[in-house]
This record gives structure tokens, C-alpha cells and sequence, in this order.
């Protein structure tokens, strides 16, 4: 009764969590409004030409997305932004993140930052092992830290530390390609790699404005992962394999069109 026609929601941040909220509410007939901080939702995670993409679709789809825009407060009857404004809303959902609860861990003398400080073995200190989304480790695969908020990783990063505290004399390093995806509307998002900090991005197969293609991303002279809408498996598993290789992006990108985001 809380969604659907006549009703209205306002979702609080176009992330993949909120824009997949907004993609079901407008599905069932709600009235859906979509607020947005940044001028291209998740333009640093998939660059800004794929952001402008997904933008897109939420407006074509009927949803209210305004970005650029900052919130002030759930009030009574929908949410004020910033400017005095009220967005009207029967229900507000708030998608704006998660910040790691490590603040029981203060005045143990582990390394906190953004989540529990780990190493490429996920260890935060000698038998102390990090794992899933409060764990920050460094990943030797991309040469850089990261902190994941994917069951699925936090799946992988538990059975790889079970298998180092099991085996202390056999330890490998947690090294995986990290990989979710996003069902919006009627399509479906795959991202494998490290998409955060990529310096270039070709679209290798497919066309954006078909919202059915397959983009590369570079980090350095390496890809560093691939983002895929509408795809068929084969062909996410290939650009996959070279993310994982860490192929070089001359070799793998070869002369195709690079198109910049």
C-alpha cells in the first residue's frame, strides 16, 4: 500500500541503490523523484558518458531526477532541499551509502580509516583478519586499496581469510576482480574490475544510445575493468579475462574507437 499509483516516493541519492529503488517504485506506478547531489550520478564510479546514459533512462521512464541539487531535511510532507524548496512525498528513502562501524575497534591499535586497514592477505594485524564491507585491503591484483560493499565479495574475502587462518604457513593473497551488478528497469548493468579512478574509457561493442554495449576502462597503460549493458555472458566473459590478466589496454583495445568520459 506504501507504492504504487497515486502514491509518491522520493529517493535520496542516485547511486545504484537508489536509481534500482526508483526503477521498481516506477514500475509498480508511483510517482517517483530522484535527487542527486552531483551534476552526473555515478559519473566517478562509469564515467560521465555512461552517467548521462543512465540519466536517460530514469527520464525516460517517467522519474523525476533532478541532480545537483542538495537536501536539507526529511520534513513533514516530503523532503526540503537546501534552497527551501519541498519535494513533496508520501514515503522518502535514503540511499546515500554506508560508513564502516569500526568505532568498537578504536583504542585497539588496529589501523582504522575507511573501514579496518588490511593487507593483501586481508590481515589487519598478526591472527587479525578484516572481511566483507568493514575491511579496507589492498588489492595487489590493481596495486591499490580498496573497500568493497558486494555480497559477493564479502563471500570471496570470508572463505579466502577461513584459508589463511586454517593455513598460516600458505597464506595467499585476497586478489580478486570485483564484480556486481545493477537491474534497472529493463535492462541490466554488469561491472567487473576497478572502475574508480579510470583514466579513459572506450565503448568496445555496442552503442550507449542503444543502452546495449560494452565499455572498457583504463587505469595506467592496463584495463582496469569493463561495464556492460544488455550483453550477452560471452562476451563480458572475454573483456572479463583481460581485466583479470590485466592486459595491456594497447593490445586489448587495439584500434577501436576510444571515446573519453
Amino acid at each position: 500500500d506504501r507504492l504504487g499509483p497515486g502514491r509518491r516516493l522520493v529517493v535520496v541519492g542516485a547511486g545504484f541503490l537508489g536509481a534500482e529503488a526508483a526503477a521498481v517504485a516506477s514500475g509498480l506506478g508511483t510517482e517517483v523523484t530522484l535527487l542527486e547531489p552531483a551534476p552526473v550520478p555515478l559519473a566517478p564510479a562509469v564515467g560521465e558518458r555512461v552517467g548521462r546514459m543512465l540519466t536517460r533512462a530514469h527520464h525516460d521512464h517517467g522519474v523525476d531526477l533532478r541532480t545537483g541539487v542538495m537536501v536539507a531535511e526529511v520534513a513533514d510532507g516530503g523532503v526540503r532541499l537546501s534552497d527551501g524548496t519541498l519535494v513533496e512525498a508520501d514515503e522518502v528513502l535514503v540511499a546515500i551509502g554506508s560508513v564502516p562501524n569500526t568505532g568498537w575497534l578504536e583504542g585497539s591499535g588496529l589501523a582504522l580509516g575507511d573501514g579496518l586497514e588490511c593487507d593483501e592477505y586481508s590481515a589487519a594485524a598478526p591472527d587479525v583478519y578484516g572481511a566483507g564491507d568493514v575491511a579496507r585491503w589492498h588489492n595487489p591484483l590493481f596495486g591499490t586499496a580498496m573497500r568493497i560493499e558486494h555480497r559477493t565479495n564479502a563471500t570471496e574475502q570470508g572463505m579466502a581469510v577461513a584459508r589463511n587462518l586454517l593455513s598460516p604457513e600458505a597464506r595467499k593473497p585476497f586478489a580478486p576482480v570485483p564484480y556486481f551488478w545493477s537491474d534497472q528497469y529493463d535492462f541490466r548493468i554488469q561491472a567487473h574490475g576497478w572502475l574508480r579512478g579510470h583514466e579513459e574509457v572506450a565503448v568496445v561493442e555496442g552503442a550507449l544510445e542503444d543502452r546495449k554495449f560494452l565499455a572498457a576502462y583504463r587505469s595506467g597503460d592496463r584495463v582496469a575493468g569493463v561495464l556492460a549493458v544488455g550483453m550477452p555472458p560471452k562476451a563480458v566473459r572475454t573483456w572479463r579475462q583481460a581485466v583479470a590478466t590485466r592486459a595491456a589496454w594497447r593490445d586489448a583495445v587495439g584500434e577501436l574507437v576510444r571515446e573519453g568520459a
